[in-house]
């Protein structure tokens, strides 16, 4: 209702996000995943995962993630995972014309919109001025930062497991319990948690540069339907196709 009323941007219809908890076999690496509906079955629900403490963790691992992942937390992690983030984005995303763009997304674009839009729901007034849920949303921000800087020393620079610990937990207040699984999620991959920041920084500049060239013209709204209709594009080439779509 909060991203209906502030005219945000336009919601898929009708909604087809689904709540579960996270398989398993898909648990450890990180607490919550976004699963959008297949390119060529769009109309297919999309699946938002997220994973309860392990049964078998000891009390200190449980409340250790359950003080990173509060109530306050939880929101922001809607907000990037669901509404208006991943599931919004790959709506509008599974039902673009073309097929390439359908079938080969940009992870980029992908988590940038996401982070993009933790900041902007609070921006636009979405907890009312709650500093709880201001200072969450700039840790979780801090924690894009925080993963592309691990991600490059972890692969590139030879960091220890302990300087990776100490950069999670010390530079950016995360608990232990997030900082090991994080850990473990950065040796599974290399570069997709640089995305998180690269992809943030391309989205905030490009509106910026948008709403300086339109002024008292520019629309929230419209500006976000021009970016989401293009499919999860290369960052690069986003510019030009939003411009294009703006024009009179």
């Amino acid at each position: 209702n909060f991203i209906r009323e502030k005219n945000i941007l336009r919601l898929p219809e009708p909604d087809r996000c689904q709540i579960i908890e996270m398989p398993e076999f898909q648990r450890g690496n990180s607490v919550a995943y976004l699963n959008g509906a297949p390119p060529l079955d769009p109309d297919a629900p999309s699946m938002y995962a997220i994973s309860p403490p392990a049964k078998d963790w000891s009390a200190k691992q449980t409340q250790s993630l359950l003080e990173e992942y509060n109530r306050h937390m939880l929101q922001i992690l809607t907000i990037h995972e669901a509404y208006p983030g991943h599931y919004v984005q790959l709506e509008y995303s599974a039902r673009v014309p073309s097929l390439i763009r359908r079938v080969l997304g940009s992870g980029v674009y992908i988590e940038g919109w996401a982070v993009y839009t933790e900041q902007t729901l609070l921006d636009q007034g979405y907890g009312d001025g709650d500093l709880a849920l201001r200072l969450n949303q700039l840790k979780f921000y801090l924690r894009a930062v925080a993963n592309a800087i691990l991600d490059h020393k972890l692969h590139c620079a030879n960091m220890s497991d302990e300087e990776a610990i100490k950069l999670m937990t010390e530079g950016a207040f995360q608990s232990e319990e997030e900082a090991r699984q994080k850990l473990i999620r950065a040796k599974q991959s290399s570069t997709q948690l640089s995305t998180y920041f690269v992809g943030r920084m391309a989205h905030v500049r490009l509106r910026e540069k948008v709403q300086r060239e339109l002024g008292d013209t520019f629309d929230l709204a419209r500006y976000h339907e021009a970016v989401l209709t293009q499919g999860s594009v290369p960052v690069k080439y986003l510019p030009e196709l939003v411009r294009t779509k703006l024009k009179p």
